[in-house]
């Protein structure tokens, strides 16, 4: 890529990206950035100067965030929503912005509000996930979840698509045929044109991300293009008299101003998503440079539009939509030649729309697949063949017809919709043939960096193709004996690997799909064994979608499930549905020692019968010792103290609570180091600290403070470490 602006975009994004691990002042890197503009300007080594412009886009930034005001903080917040998505909404207020999450769907932007807000859950971050924490800080927003908001004033204007599509689409209660009035899919187009995915059925929207396309839902570069397109042809057409009065600029100037003007009517109506952004900024370059008669450069008009978003709105750096958008384009401007490369120059012309179109595709894929297997971890198989069918059927029927449908005059709006309705028919019932079970990539942020480096390779696909696989499939195996305490906020989950290979999860921790996309980063397709101490919610929520995803050897439960525990019995049966073997302590446990509960014991206080009745093992190897004691209380401790012998590790009871960790378990194990898994600022204020000083002769860790904890031991000696 030999164009040196588009690289001078991307380190501005770059700069603005180092926050918040690099947070100087914004006085200081503004004057560095214009002294460096000046010798730059001044200086006669073109290499220097280059040198000196680049070092001042990335200090220019890493100013925009410093530049922004302090976040916004208090209960009682009140300003007005700038920007919206389901249940997340960002408030600006005269001090700052917040973060707010409501309890239902958010307001759209423009609304003013007040809302009475208290403290969010904190950021579960396990290692290798992307840290959400780090976006808050670059934004200087605080996170708060609303008790209760009241609107202060509306919106001034309703967006432009309401006016548009109401003729046809309008918001009223679902009929027998589909969601919105005289369209069976209306739900669907309405996203597809708006953006607003809250009436798209559950069962479309998973086909949708099981076939690789709900990219589609998005506002993209896609839909600004055929506004854009449609406002530059017709005012074109329009003004073919100018042209034969020997007026070519005004010939030429109108259509140009009206793309720019429908592309900023349009993603002002819908909110201006980061993808409306880029692909209006770029619409407005390539309009002025057909106006002056110079061929726009794309790369720079991608580097230089991440640029301008990055100055205007530094929060949008880490926000996923911005690297997903920017990522696509790139994919596709780095690898949308590569099939017609290889086709014959004599092709005929639909074998050359095929292959561009199999080579954008690929090249959106390959694009946004860092962010795909880092996050998101699943991908179609057929994604090329679901694109190439799904991308005309939506792109070139479905929502210019939707568009259209408001806007045409008498029964050419019921027709133009009918035709939207039955394109988007048309491709839900081909998806639907093509929906198979989606890969499940999977990487951490090395990886992701690997992944991104693949789009430079154009021009060398084998070294591209050797990069993936190296991204997708080195994973470390250990050589001793690990035991990885998670932080997954208030629960219990830990991971437990022998030398030879083999695995144990032990409990799966709040409800969730992070401890999966934990163990595929890992590149842990199986797991040996999963324990489960007790089900409750904290230790049981994680482990659902671990045994549908993965292979497990078995499952050790302290008991069979009973009519009330519906999420209990959830998970029992699905891993019968797996053909999972179901083991309780009455079985032979190998390469542990189960401790309890043993020969039918059972808790007299029924209230706690659960916490009680805990599984409680013990793991060990050499010198070093670990127990597991799930959220065993005060009558479980007793029948166990006088069996139990000193162990290296122990993993403290209940989160520490005041009803556990009574002073004869303390005594009686003697540990050496005492983990506590427990939440960030948890409502139940775990760990106590009375608990906090009865484990006083311990080194105590804890999840919410260390993070996530691996201990490492090879037999003799016994190492401990805190992970990123």
């Amino acid at each position: 890529m030999r164009e040196p602006w588009a690289w001078l975009g991307w380190l501005v994004v770059a700069g603005a990206w180092s926050w918040p691990w690099w947070t100087p002042a914004a006085a200081p890197l503004l004057a560095g950035t214009a002294h460096l503009c000046l010798l730059a300007w001044l200086g006669r080594e073109a290499r220097a100067a280059w040198a000196a412009l680049a070092v001042a886009a990335f200090l220019l930034g890493a100013a925009a965030p410093a530049g922004l005001p302090p976040h916004a903080d208090g209960s009682h917040l009140r300003g007005v929503i700038t920007a919206s998505s389901t249940r997340r909404a960002v408030l600006s207020t005269g001090s700052g912005q917040a973060e707010l999450w409501f309890p239902d769907v958010a307001p759209r932007p423009g609304t003013r509000v007040a809302a009475w807000t208290a403290p969010a859950s904190a950021w579960v971050h396990l290692p290798g996930a992307l840290d959400g924490t780090a976006g808050l800080a670059r934004a200087h927003r605080t996170r708060r979840r609303v008790r209760e908001w009241v609107t202060l004033r509306e919106p001034a204007r309703q967006p432009t698509l309401d006016r548009w599509l109401a003729p046809w689409i309008s918001r009223q209660e679902p009929r027998d045929a589909g969601w919105y009035g005289q369209a069976v899919h209306g739900g669907l187009l309405w996203a597809l044109v708006s953006g607003e995915r809250q009436a798209v059925p559950e069962d479309t929207a998973a086909l949708l991300r099981r076939t690789g396309t709900a990219h589609l839902l998005a506002i993209s570069g896609m839909h600004i293009g055929l506004v854009a397109s449609a406002a530059w042809g017709m005012t074109r057409w329009l003004s073919r008299p100018l042209a034969a009065l020997a007026w070519p600029w005004p010939g030429r100037a109108l259509p140009a101003l009206a793309a720019c003007a429908a592309a900023f009517g349009y993603a002002s109506a819908v909110g201006w998503p980061v993808s409306a952004r880029r692909a209006a900024t770029m619409v407005v370059a390539v309009a002025a440079a057909r106006l002056l008669g110079r061929q726009a450069k794309l790369w720079t008009l991608l580097g230089l539009s991440a640029a301008g978003i990055t100055l205007s709105d530094p929060a949008q750096v880490g926000e996923l939509g911005f690297w997903m958008s920017f990522g696509a384009v790139a994919g596709i401007l780095s690898w949308s030649h590569a099939a017609t490369r290889w086709l014959p120059p004599d092709r005929p012309r639909w074998l050359g729309w095929l292959g561009g179109a199999l080579g954008a595709t690929l090249g959106a894929t390959l694009g946004t697949l860092p962010v795909t297997a880092w996050v998101f971890q699943q991908l179609s198989p057929l994604t090329l063949l679901t694109n190439l069918v799904a991308g005309p059927l939506m792109a070139g029927v479905a929502v210019p017809a939707a568009l259209a449908a408001g806007q045409l005059p008498g029964a050419l709006g019921p027709l133009a919709l009918a035709v939207a309705d039955g394109a988007t028919r048309l491709t839900l019932q081909v998806l639907g043939a093509l929906d198979v079970p989606p890969w499940t990539p999977a990487v951490g942020p090395v990886g992701a960096v690997l992944l991104a480096l693949v789009l430079p390779l154009r021009r060398w696909p084998g070294a591209a193709a050797g990069l993936v696989v190296v991204a997708l499939g080195l994973r470390p195996v250990p050589t001793t004996l690990q035991v990885t305490f998670l932080a997954v906020g208030q629960g219990d989950a830990a991971l437990v690997e022998w030398p030879d290979g083999t695995r144990w999860l032990i409990d799966g921790g709040p409800p969730s799909t992070r401890l999966l996309h934990y163990l595929r980063r890992r590149g842990i397709r199986r797991l040996d064994a999963i324990v489960l101490s007790h089900p409750h919610p904290d230790h049981m929520g994680g482990l659902l979608p671990v045994v549908e995803s993965l292979e497990v050897g078995a499952l050790w439960v302290s008991r069979p499930p009973e009519h009330d525990e519906r999420a209990y019995r959830d998970l029992w049966t699905e891993a019968f549905a797996q053909h999972v073997p179901i083991r309780t302590p009455e079985d032979t446990m190998t390469r542990a020692t189960l401790l309890h509960p043993l020969g039918g014991w059972t808790a007299e206080k029924k209230r706690r019968r659960v916490n009680e009745e805990s599984i409680v093992l013990r793991i060990d190897h050499g010198a070093s010792s670990f127990l597991f004691t799930g959220d065993i209380e005060a009558e479980a401790e007793a029948h166990l103290a006088d069996s139990l012998q000193p162990v290296t590790v122990v993993k403290v009871p209940h989160h520490g609570s005041t009803s556990s960790s009574s002073p004869a378990l303390v005594s009686a194990l003697r540990a050496e180091y005492a983990v506590i898994p427990c939440g960030v600022d948890n409502r139940f204020r775990h760990p106590r600290p009375l608990t906090l000083h009865r484990w006083r002769g311990a080194t105590v860790l804890r999840t919410d403070l260390e993070g996530s904890i691996r201990f490492t031991s090879d037999g003799e000696h016994l190492t401990v470490e805190t992970l990123p």
